[in-house]
This record gives C-alpha cells, structure tokens and sequence, in this order.
C-alpha cells in the first residue's frame, strides 16, 4: 500500500505491501431543540474497503468501489440502498484501484478515476453505468494521482485536483469533460499540494477543498475555493477547527459541507466532525462518528442524511461497518419583503414558505411577531403552527403589512421550533404618504362600447423553480447588532403544461438518470428545491401519489428556460 513517512502509516512512498490487520414537542411550548448526530447502520458492506471510492447514484443509492483490506486492493463494487439500510454487490471495475475519486456525472453514470494498485500509480478512469450496474473504460488523467480529490462542476464537467504520486503531493488539476470523456490539466493550481485531502461542491457553484498532507509531511488545516467561472483556486482565511488528513467530505441539504473523521496531527484516528458554512466563510464543529475512521467513504442521501461507511480504525483494523450522519432540523423561509405600501392601508397578503432542510423532523409549536415595528405586521394565518415537517416537507405562514408611518419598517417573525437555533425570519417595508390634494369633479360616465371579441383560453400556470442559499444578514433588534440567518433565493421558470389533480404528491425533476430538484406538491402547489445546477432544455418532471394502497407515477416533459 502506500506509506506516508513520520505521519503514522499512510502515503508517501509507493509499495506493494498487504498489511494484515428528536426533540420532543409539546403543544403550546417550545420545542426542545434538536442537535445534529452520528447514528451506526446494523447492515455493513459485503467486505471491509479502505480508500474506497463512493458517490450518489440518480434513484438515491450510492455507489461504493475498490478500496483495499487484509487482501490487497480491490476492483469490486457494492450498491447501498437507504429504503433497506443494506448493501448489494454491483459489477466489478475493470482496475483493482485503492484511493481513486468518484464524482456522478450528469447523465446518471459515475467517474472512477485514478488511484493505486499492484506497485503502480494509475492514471486510468472508468464509469459506472447504474442502469446494467457495469463499468467501462474512458480516456486517462494527465496525471497519474491516489488520494486526490474530485467534484462535479455546475457544467456538468468533474474537478480533480492534489493527490499524490512518486514526486510527492500534488498542486495540479485537470477536469473530465463527460461529453468527450477526456481529461484536460487546468493552468491553475491549488495554493497548497495537498493528498488526503476532502472536497465538496458548494451550493453557488464553486467547490471547497480542505484538509490534507502537504509536500513537507504536515497535516493541514487550511482551505480554499476552486472557482470555476475563471479557473482559479482561492485560499481561505479561515481555518478547520482541526487539521484532518483521510477524512471524508460531502454537502448537506441547506448548502453547508459535513467534513468528518481522518487523521489528525498526532496521527491519531478521530471521531470527531465539523460543518463548513459557505455564507459565513467559517468551519464549526458538530457532533462525533460512532467510530474512528479514516480513509473511509461518504456520498449525500436523498433524505438529507449522509453515508459514511469503511475506512481504518484505531483498534478495529479495516472497518466494514456503516453510520449516517442526521443533520438537525432547519426551517428554509423565502418572502419577507413587501415593498411601498400606502401608510395606514393594508397590503396584499404574502405567503411565506417554511420548508424543512434538516433530515430531522422539524417540530414548530407556533411563531411570533418581534422586532423594531411589530405592530405594522400581522400574521393573518399560519398552517405551520402545531406542525411537524419531515424533510423537504413545506408549510406557510401568511402575513399582511399596515405601515403605520413613512419610511422604512422591519419585524421580526421568530418561529418556535426544535431548530439548535430556531428561525427568525426579517420582515421589511416601506410606507409611503397617501396621494394629497383635493379631489376632482367626477365626469360624466361614458357610454359602453361594444362587447370585443373573447380573447383565446390563457395558458396553464407556470411552475417556478426555487434556488435557494443561505446568507447571514446583520440587524438591530433591542438596540444591539445581531446576525440572523437568511435566505436568498433565484427563480425561473419552467415551461411546459403539466396538469395534476391529486393535493399531494412528491416530485422530482431529472433528465437522464441525473436528479436536479426535488419537492412536493401541496394544496395544489409544485415547489421544487434544487439539489444541483440546471442548464436550459428539456427535462422529466415525475410526480407520485398514493392512491389508497397504491403508488401512482406519472412523467411529464416540460422545458426549463
């Protein structure tokens, strides 16, 4: 395997040794807050893997290949499926490879790319093809790499970038175009060489790389940014809350990136995890795995949840063993802006969207008005009062604004929730003077016209597509500057007629065998959250209901613009 000298035992020199070895809520109340936490699975993998590589397949399994243990690198695959908690063996890869990348491509399949194997470095690349469950191979890296890192890009292309061969760490980076199936090195390099190290895409396009083993043998902490708009890597001012080599990374549903386990420092294996929050630049920690791993494998699940399965333990040798890490409930709130309104006549009621992005079942006991002009708002309904929301579920709020002076007026709307820290959602408007002056003479009423001709049937309602990120906004509230967390969101929409008759229904949008948004229709309502970039052109919206004790599925082709 490969060594790494004066850090434990890891990578450095290339060799061909085998070694052996909820809350609870209460109405009326509060609700008790809700941590996020590691949770062991009882099913394992059909064998121990470490330095697998793994990633999400389109119907919400993961895809789990090579690695090595007690026998040496391997070139099976297993599939793992949430709905049973198991995992099943797939096709095998056409290399045995250990510390390869894996990224999903856009048309369902997966990139397996480099890594090691029988004494060599590979730059040999394959892809996995989820409908027959076989791999195949495509043309080859720039640059032989093991234990480098991987993301999918915004066009569809895969970022592969560090890792390490005979010279030592890399700095360098290529992508795979999936439309040519080859590799192209970037002029660009990452500000550090790293190999070990983790990386993730993030919800605005760029992708975070953190983490790793430098050319001097020194387990990192720092990080940075590919962006891939001008093809340059960006490091970051702020820095893990410990250096992590061989850990695992994957992006969480509200746009934060999990980075869990590896090695640290002292070359001891850790449990312990944090959380990357893109609007804030900044690295927190969270709760700890059920076990030591490093070397392992994570890909994101479809309920929010993510995978983490495999990888070295301090005292258990290679693991064959499975966890997943529950983020916390987190209510996502779009609206809150109501623009000019007449000073003392009310607005025009505005829905606001509550929706659960936490694999975590949101409790919400009911909300409140605060803030610096309260009394200019009001809460004219409220479905989400006494609600508990699993994840991606949605409820609204209603809310209705009567400046009751010129000039600008905010609220604030606090829900009382099982949220580590529940939601406060800014309420903002602006009043504005009544029309001043005395009124005119009415004039004489005018005869009617002839009726017109009746115009043609206007066209199906459009479906709005809901991008959504987290910010961080600064506010007053009782006289001090306090920062809140808030959401901003883009739409376009999405043409095409699709009509539906049932109330409820849970809706995903895919193209190929890739999913890009998902969502749900209530009360007659599509809302659709977008889990990664879409590009204009023709998609599937699949809808599914239960009809007594049946499931029904229904595919309608509309065009995104």
């Amino acid at each position: 395997m490969l060594e790494r000298v004066g850090v434990s035992r890891r990578w450095a020199a290339l060799a061909t040794v085998t070694v052996c070895g909820f809350g609870v809520w209460v109405p009326g109340a509060w609700a008790a807050s809700s941590a996020s936490y590691f949770t062991a699975l009882s099913g394992q993998m059909t064998i121990a893997r470490y330095g697998a590589a793994a990633a999400p397949l389109p119907d919400g399994q993961v895809l789990i290949a090579g690695g090595e243990n007690g026998s040496g690198p391997q070139s099976s695959a297993e599939v793992f499926d949430p709905t049973t908690g198991t995992f099943a063996a797939t096709g095998s890869m056409t290399y045995a490879r250990y510390g390869a990348v894996a990224a999903p491509l856009p048309d369902g399949d997966v990139l397996i790319a480099g890594g090691a194997s029988s004494g060599a470095y590979l730059t040999s690349a394959e892809v996995y093809d989820p409908a027959n469950g076989t791999f195949k191979t495509v043309g080859s890296m720039t640059t032989p790499r093991a234990f480098a890192v991987a993301a999918s890009l915004p066009d569809g292309q895969v970022l592969i970038a560090g890792g390490a061969n005979l010279t030592g760490p890399l700095s360098s980076a290529e992508v795979f175009d999936p439309a040519t199936g080859m590799f192209t090195a970037l002029s660009a390099q990452m500000t550090t060489a790293r190999k070990g190290a983790v990386a993730a895409p993030l919800s605005d396009g760029n992708v975070l790389i953190a983490g790793g083993d430098s050319s001097s043998g020194t387990v990192l902490q720092s990080a940075e940014e590919f962006d891939p708009a001008t093809g340059t890597f960006t490091a970051l001012s702020a820095q893990m809350t410990v250096a992590r080599y061989g850990a695992v990374a994957a992006p969480l549903s509200d746009g934060n990136v999990l980075i869990a386990g590896g090695e640290d420092s002292s070359s001891s294996f850790v449990s312990s995890a944090e959380v990357f929050d893109p609007a804030t630049g900044t690295f927190t920690a969270t709760g700890s795995m059920t076990t030591t791993r490093e070397g392992a494998a994570a890909a994101p699940l479809p309920d929010g949840q993510v995978l983490i399965a495999g990888g070295e333990g301090n005292t258990s040798g290679y693991l064959q063993s499975a966890e997943v890490f529950e983020p916390a409930p987190e209510a996502s709130v779009t609206g809150g802006g109501f623009g000019d309104q007449t000073v003392a006549q009310p607005s025009m009621v505005q829905t606001l969207l509550v929706t659960n992005v936490g694999s975590q079942v949101l409790s919400i006991a009911g909300a409140s008005l605060g803030g610096a002009d309260p009394g200019d708002f009001a809460i004219t309904s409220d479905s989400c009062a006494a609600r508990r929301l699993a994840f991606e579920q949605s409820c609204t709020i209603q809310v209705q604004f009567t400046p009751s002076a010129a000039g600008a007026r905010t609220a604030t709307l606090s829900l009382q929730d099982n949220e580590p820290v529940p939601a406060s959602i800014t309420l903002s408007g602006n009043g504005v003077p009544a029309n001043s002056g005395p009124a005119g003479t009415t004039g004489p009423a005018g005869a009617t016209g002839p009726a017109g001709p009746r115009g043609a049937r206007g066209r199906p309602g459009e479906i709005l597509l809901v991008s959504c990120r987290t910010v961080i906004a600064t506010i007053r509230r009782h006289g001090h500057r306090v920062k809140v967390r808030r959401y901003r969101c883009t739409s376009r929409h999405i043409t095409g007629t699709v009509r539906f008759t049932t109330t409820g229904a849970r809706a995903r949008l895919v193209r190929g065998h890739v999913l890009y948004a998902s969502g749900s229709i209530r009360h007659g309502r599509l809302m659709l959250h977008v889990r990664r970039g879409t590009r204009p052109g023709r998609y599937t919206l699949i809808l599914t209901h239960r009809h007594g004790h049946r499931l029904i599925t229904t595919h309608h082709t509309i065009t995104i613009t």
